[in-house]
């Protein structure tokens, strides 16, 4: 499987940009890498940012080559979640030969306190249908990123009201000196008082209640391999646990496997992530591909045992001016016949929807879904400075503004059809326009106006890169 994965993720890049520098490149003189230096870097260890570069001090590389290696060092570390700017520039020094390298960064700001106000809905769209204010719970968000320095990331979240959760996440990317080993924890527990508990029209029906519905606990140790800049391998392994009520049980029996009121299972997986983007937050060219095999072992027999895979490739073409391509396929298979009604998510949950379906749902195990968007760059990317602001980390506002057309599709199989669900087993499709706004910290605003194949069209909202 890694194998495979580093053939496609080596083609694109390959093809688009490596081949033509390549053929257009002349040898113009053999330099050496003296020395380098990091300014900007008022939290970040200088080991961190030593580590994204495609290079080291004495290296020798024609001049061709070391142009290409600071282009890539500065997208390695554009795609960190560490810094706003990075500019890299060298100068001779007392010998012609020898070229010195000097980093220049704009930190981010690493912590955040941020209230939390979450809507009992898949997502904005759907809790705007209804615009209940009840079915809101609140709470406190801590996320401190580059902990130390070092890249270590810490998030603590209380939510209380409506819903409550509890939870810990705490991740050390470097365990040893050549820093490609990290690990991590999770610790995740929550209470819900209501639930999409059955699928109607291919809408979750929910049941609110006074009493907490379902008791969750998940607790996950992960182990991280990072062996170059672009590649990472990601072993997993978790525990959950869910304690559902007699009342969701009763509202729907296939909830859980054998109408079980204690699920319990643990779960061990493997994620191989490949990153040739230019950079992460609304990448402009390059590829990411993801590829992740999990396998379930539920502690009572009643419950399935199963494992899936599930796979993700992503595409960026920079095209002629200002247009781009932007191009996504996600597919997952299951090896369980049908899943409990609560591991039965597909289409419509998370990232995973076409586009004007984004009221809907379709419940199954295996499912894909492709979108393609083309976009134009109609604002930037540039910046603005607020001079009247000292801090460099919120002074300084990048943005930029894509309008563009898009086209998605998408299917779940192993589904019977069902007149109650009239979608399952159906292919999917939506087409429309859009605006992205992007601006600092990744924020990604989208406006679209979509038309599905069911013949309904709309405005949508949304906070995060389409592909």
């Amino acid at each position: 499987m890694t194998l495979l994965f580093r053939v496609l993720i080596w083609i694109l890049p390959v093809l688009t940009s490596v081949v033509p520098l390549w053929l257009s490149a002349q040898d113009d003189g053999i330099v050496v890498v003296g020395s380098i230096e990091i300014n900007g870097n008022k939290v970040t260890r200088p080991g961190i940012v030593l580590r994204e570069l495609p290079f080291t001090s004495g290296d020798t590389l024609t001049q061709n080559q070391l142009a290409l290696r600071l282009l890539e060092a500065r997208e390695n570390l554009l795609k960190l979640p560490l810094f706003h700017f990075v500019d890299i520039s060298t100068s001779a020094s007392a010998t012609s030969a020898v070229r010195d390298v000097t980093v220049n960064l704009t930190e981010r700001w690493y912590i955040w306190v941020w209230p939390v106000f979450d809507l009992s809905d898949r997502n904005f769209n759907s809790w705007l249908q209804q615009g209940d204010f009840t079915r809101v719970s609140y709470g406190l968000f801590l996320q401190q990123e580059n902990f130390r320095g070092r890249l270590e990331k810490l998030h603590v979240k209380i939510r209380l009201g409506y819903q409550q959760e509890s939870s810990l996440l705490y991740e050390l990317p470097y365990l040893n000196k050549r820093k490609t080993t990290g690990a991590g924890m999770m610790l995740n527990y929550s209470r819900q008082r209501e639930l999409g508990y059955l699928t109607v029209n291919n809408k979750l029906e929910y049941h609110r209640a006074d009493e907490f519905l379902m008791e969750s606990l998940d607790a996950a140790f992960f182990l991280r391999l990072r062996p170059d800049i672009h590649f990472s391998h990601t072993w997993q392994a978790g525990f959950h646990r869910y304690a559902v009520s007699e009342k969701l049980l009763q509202l729907n029996p296939e909830y859980t496997a054998g109408s079980a009121k204690l699920v319990r299972f643990a779960e061990f997986s493997y994620l191989l992530k490949a990153d040739f983007r230019d950079q992460r937050s609304y990448p402009l060219a390059g590829i990411y591909a993801e590829g992740l095999v999990s396998k379930q072992l539920p502690f009572e027999k009643s419950d399935p045992a199963f494992f899936s895979v599930k796979m993700l490739l992503r595409g960026y073409i920079p095209l002629q001016k200002k247009w781009n391509l932007a191009g996504s396929f996600a597919s997952r298979i299951v090896s369980a016949g049908k899943l409990p009604f609560h591991l039965s998510r597909a289409l419509g949950y998370g990232r995973d929807y076409v586009r004007g379906y984004e009221y809907y749902v379709v419940d199954g195990g295996d499912f894909a879904v492709a979108k393609i968007n083309l976009r134009y760059c109609l604002l930037g990317p540039s910046v603005v400075n607020i001079r009247w602001l000292r801090a460099t980390q919120f002074n300084t506002v990048p943005y930029a503004v894509y309008p563009g057309v898009f086209l998605d599709g998408g299917r779940v199989w192993g589904i019977r059809k069902s007149p109650e669900n009239p979608l399952n087993g159906k292919f999917l499709a939506g087409a429309g326009l859009g605006v992205d706004f992007v601006t600092y910290y990744d924020k990604v605003f989208r406006v679209e106006y979509t038309l599905n194949a069911e013949g309904e069209s709309g405005f949508f909202l949304h906070f995060m890169a389409a592909i």
